[in-house]
């Protein structure tokens, strides 16, 4: 997956990705539903080391979890496309926002985590594993 780009909307911030994810899926909690727009957040969890912003600068906004962890979304402050999310308790790892990919088709979920949030209108894939809360 070596080479993997993305850009927010408006193209402010662009970025580039030179190794391979950890984990992705699909966040159910409320506070990604707030950043989404009513979704759960689909997101792709890379090495921090091998994801580099090429151009612009993301704002951050930080809150705590339910975890009790704090959690910085990163956004454009120009545009609002959410990009990434960076968690206080894993300092090594940033999550990208599928929507801010490029070509989000590369997009292979593996999971749904807080799903006992989750809408009953969200699409849960009943192949995938979930979890009530965060598996970690």
């Amino acid at each position: 997956m070596s080479g993997v780009t993305g850009r927010c909307f408006c193209g402010a911030i662009e970025y580039r990705v030179t190794g391979q994810p950890v984990a992705s899926g699909a966040c159910h909690c409320r506070d990604c539903q707030y950043v989404s727009g009513g979704a759960p957040a689909y997101v792709m969890l890379f090495p921090k080391d091998v994801v580099a912003i090429t151009k612009g600068t993301p704002r951050a906004y930080w809150s705590v979890a339910d975890t009790g962890n704090r959690v910085a979304r990163l956004f454009c402050e120009t545009c609002g496309t959410p990009m990434f999310a960076e968690n206080a308790a894993n300092p090594d790892f940033i999550a990208i926002k599928v929507g801010s990919l490029d070509d989000p088709g590369i997009f292979k979920p593996q999971g749904h985590i807080w799903i006992k949030s989750a809408q009953p209108w969200h699409y849960i894939n009943s192949a995938l594993p979930r979890w009530e809360k965060d598996p970690g």
